[in-house]
């Protein structure tokens, strides 16, 4: 045991999603910069913080 607690380890996906501060994509839709995507359906999803609807995928490398 390394004695550091299971919390502090990152997972990949953690440090791609903390590795730069600034989103990277634009949303589709209204241009502005996406930080999040929430997945409302298999087909569907909303950006944030604009709010509108796009593809799932759309935060995807």
């Amino acid at each position: 045991m390394s004695g550091e607690p299971a919390s502090d380890a990152e997972s990949p996906s953690d440090s791609r999603r903390t590795s730069d501060s600034s989103p990277s994509t634009d949303c589709p839709h209204c241009g502005r910069p996406v930080a999040r995507v929430s997945v409302v359906g298999p087909l569907e999803a909303v950006a944030g913080p604009c709010g509108c609807r796009v593809a799932p995928d759309l935060l995807m490398d």
